[in-house]
């Protein structure tokens, strides 16, 4: 049993390495850093680039638009604090589950992809932009149907040219004052004010001649309405970087490295896999663009035509196959857009599968760390490899299950016990990050020339 360094100086390492070497000089010109750091400056350094990288990845949907019932300051605070939570949200589940955002992300970028495809035909026919950026756009919910005036000054319209609009339907309603939610009768589909339109569904519109041309917008202009800060990104790219010099340099020098290092490597690489995959997506776009204007409520027609069905990553994860229809509403961060050409649950599982390798084997680094216990270092190995290999364990045991027809039934009963088994060794991993700060060893108090990047401490 080690006992604890939490924030005790080791007074060797303790000392100021410059010194006067003239008597008579009354100040100093240049001096490093101390030579030891302590638990919380690990803590502190560690827990910042983790909230970088979790925070910085967010490439968030379109939210929900506000109306007339939300007017004045209150509104606004109310607004602010939803998007707020909602971030705080995802980058939670980021942290916890970082290989389940990479699914998403993929299959963002797959989804997009493919819509590009959709729709290059028709957007040179049209003479407009259509980029992988727009596809991005479209699928996170910013293209929408108006039914009614456009009363949100946060809300665009799109025409592209007089001739080219929609004739204006109006049905006697209250068009100054339609809802968020218009309700139909019983055998009518009711649907949300604005409606949220994904790529699949202005693919149909343009091909049914309903929406008579492509928007006239550029990706310039899409780009401009992202809210990618660069200095944000700058910042968290910085401390990433420096994490990584931080434990090579330690490596080299011999010198005991904490797990919770090891684990912000872990996040480092998924951030930057999720990164690569949200390229060309816009970040935290807050403001819709109306392709189409009604005077009044939408023609069911044209509702029953786009009608979408959905299910979502948390009915993914318990195997829940059922799906559900989202006649216009703000897209989940979490949906999968289900139809028949596209395998997205198999592009999903192969992703989290892969992420999760990665984030395991990295914490396998640890192998031979000091740990508090001969106990504790046993329980981690054990946690970080199954981390690794429980995905490609399950997918062995589907094929092998899959082509008995016999052993279906066995395969029903192994997935939940297994996937059971990989939350209590990812839980096993998180308390064990924290707990070994509490027992590292002297050398894992020395300080580096690493120290002296710029970074947050």
């Amino acid at each position: 049993m080690h006992r604890s360094h939490f924030e005790t100086p080791v007074r060797a390492l303790n000392h100021t390495e410059a010194t006067i070497t003239n008597s008579s000089a009354h100040a100093i010109l240049l001096s490093s850093a101390n030579s030891a750091r302590g638990t919380l400056n690990i803590l502190w350094g560690s827990l910042f680039t983790i909230i970088a990288c979790t925070w910085t990845v967010q490439h968030l949907n379109v939210p929900a638009q506000r109306n007339s019932c939300a007017p004045g300051w209150r509104g606004t605070f109310k607004q602010h604090m939803e998007s707020f939570y909602r971030s705080v949200k995802w980058m939670v589940i980021t942290m916890i589950a970082p290989e389940v955002v990479i699914g998403m992300a993929c299959y963002d970028y797959l989804s997009a992809k493919k819509n590009l495809q959709d729709l290059e035909g028709f957007a040179l026919e049209d003479d407009v932009p259509w980029t992988l950026t727009h596809s991005y756009f479209a699928n996170i919910g910013g293209f929408v149907i108006q039914s009614g005036p456009v009363a949100d000054s946060h809300t665009e319209t799109y025409t592209s040219s007089p001739d080219r609009r929609l004739p204006r339907h109006d049905n006697n309603a209250a068009r100054n004052s339609l809802p968020s939610m218009i309700s139909r009768s019983e055998n009518e589909i009711s649907y949300h004010n604005p409606y949220h339109l994904t790529g699949r569904q202005i693919w149909k519109l343009r091909k049914s001649n309903i929406l008579p041309s492509l928007p006239q917008i550029s990706e310039a202009e899409l780009q401009d309405r992202s809210k990618s800060d660069a200095f944000v990104k700058a910042v968290a790219l910085f401390q990433i970087l420096w994490a990584i010099v931080e434990v090579i340099v330690r490596l080299a020098r011999k010198l005991a490295i904490s797990q919770l290092e090891l684990a912000v490597i872990a996040f480092a690489a998924c951030a930057v896999v999720i990164y690569g995959l949200h390229w060309s997506k816009p970040k935290s776009v807050g403001a819709t663009t109306t392709i189409i204007q009604y005077e009044g409520p939408v023609p069911q027609e044209i509702l029953q035509l786009i009608k979408g069905r959905h299910t979502y990553m948390r009915d993914l994860l318990i195997a829940d196959d059922s799906t559900k229809l989202r006649h216009g509403s703000p897209i989940r961060n979490d949906a999968i857009e289900i139809y028949t050409d596209n395998e997205a649950g198999f592009w999903i599982y192969l992703a989290m599968i892969l992420g999760a390798m990665l984030f395991g084997g990295i914490h396998a680094g640890a192998w031979n760390f000091e740990f508090p216990t001969r106990a504790e270092l046993l329980l981690w190995r054990c946690a970080s490899v199954w981390t690794a290999v429980c995905g490609p364990i399950l997918i062995m045991l589907g094929i092998l299950f899959g082509y008995f027809e016999k052993t279906k039934g066995l395969f029903v009963i192994a997935l939940p016990i297994l996937t059971f088994l990989y939350v209590i060794a990812r839980l096993a991993l998180l308390v064990e990050i924290v707990r070994t700060l509490f027992f590292l060893p002297p050398d894992a108090f020395v300080s580096t020339w690493a120290s002296n990047i710029p970074h947050v401490n």
